[in-house]
């Protein structure tokens, strides 16, 4: 067997009715809170009072993030507002732009900024010097798996990429999961980040970096996760599905954390850099034709993962059921298949395909050379010809 390194937060609470172990979680790190949320989450989820009742007597400092992924601006924005807190720990409630904020606002206040001296890929960038202010993750949707990564993404505007703030310093002191927070996402969040959870485990468990124990874990999880997103579109208010993709989601942040991912996250970061498309459509969309596109090296790995939900005349190649599994689901959840909308020029195929490479890229199953990507981001960015 081959010997593996696993990092993960030093505490996870998962199920119904985690929220209540919120006040203890905090206390134990510090009584003067950041409470860094989305801007408007706390105010019309209806957990606000909740929330408010658990950890009356603490003194917390709101921090509402600006709208969207994270980017070098909104970090700015963000540590300036959080500097004269001078928090002993950050509470951060929210999807995975909220936490990843957290995330880099732990490094950033301990250490200073801007956030670009620590991005991946970024000339002059050094690494992360050392442990941050002390943060607690608490997801509501069921997606990123943000909450257990040790890495932040981070859109540097100015170059037109998105890159990872990235070092084992970066993860939670703990995370607590209650699947009840996600029950009130809407149809197209809820869509989004289950396929972009769902993406991390299928990338996960075929990636060149794959060990046993994150295939153990993906095995367990993937079966229920298709389940729960073939359901919830339908169902949104089922606990039992929301708490399978909640741990989807879960599994997926530690899967990509410990075995890495692939080429549809690859090209997810560059089409999220360049044009601002959502990072979850992003992957979902391109996971098909990535699927395709690495089929005669994942067939065998794949069939394994799948085995457990095809039956009958399900039973045939894993890499024709999964991708059309994949868009069976983007239009249950009234998601495009493609990216048309967004209007990419063709002229800048190449660039995307360019700037896909990094860390998830050099993780897919295969080498794609520049053009192959490009003959894949055509069909990702016009739809598949008839």
């Amino acid at each position: 067997m081959p010997g593996f390194v696993i990092e993960s937060p030093s505490a996870i609470v998962f199920g119904v009715n985690a929220i209540e172990m919120l006040r203890e979680t905090v206390e134990r790190e510090g009584d003067r809170v950041l409470l860094v949320s989305g801007s408007r989450w706390l105010t019309s989820s209806g957990w606000s009072e909740k929330i408010s009742t658990l950890l009356s007597g603490l003194e917390i400092h709101p921090l509402a993030c600006a709208e969207g992924e994270p980017s070098t601006e909104s970090l700015a924005a963000a540590l300036q507002a959080a500097r004269p807190v001078s928090p002993a720990v950050i509470l951060a409630i929210g999807g995975g732009s909220v936490l990843d904020t957290a995330k880099a606002l732990s490094a950033l206040l301990r250490h200073g900024g801007p956030v670009t001296k620590y991005l991946e890929g970024v000339a002059g960038s050094v690494p992360v010097p050392g442990p941050g202010v002390p943060w607690i993750a608490m997801p509501t949707t069921a997606g990123t798996g943000a909450e257990v990564t040790k890495n932040a993404v981070i859109r540097a505007t100015d170059l037109g990429v998105k890159r990872s703030m990235r070092s084992a310093y970066l993860l939670a002191r703990a995370v607590i999961v209650d699947p009840q927070l996600t029950c009130s996402l809407p149809l197209r969040v809820t869509g989004i980040s289950g396929l972009d959870a769902l993406t991390q485990l299928v990338e996960s468990y075929v990636t060149k970096k794959a060990n046993p124990f994150v295939g153990s874990l993906v095995q367990g999880a993937f079966g229920p996760m298709v389940t729960a997103l073939d359901g919830l579109a339908a169902e949104p208010g089922n606990i039992e599905m929301r708490s399978a993709a909640s741990y989807g989601a879960l599994v997926s942040g530690i899967a990509l954390a410990n075995a890495g991912l692939g080429a549809a996250h690859g090209f997810a970061a560059a089409l999220g850099g360049m044009f601002g498309v959502p990072h979850g459509l992003a992957c979902a969309v391109s996971l098909p034709y990535v699927l395709e596109a690495n089929a005669e090296v994942i067939r065998g790995p794949l069939g394994m993962l799948t085995a457990s939900i095809r039956t009958g005349p399900a039973q045939g190649d894993p890499v024709g059921w999964l991708a059309d599994t994949v868009r069976r689901i983007l239009s249950q959840f009234e998601l495009p298949l493609d990216l048309r909308e967004y209007h990419i020029p063709a002229e800048r195929v190449r660039e995307i395909a360019e700037k896909s490479s990094g860390s998830s890229m050099s993780g897919n199953p295969r080498e794609l050379s520049i053009a192959e990507r490009e003959v894949i981001l055509q069909k990702i960015v016009q739809g598949r010809e008839e």
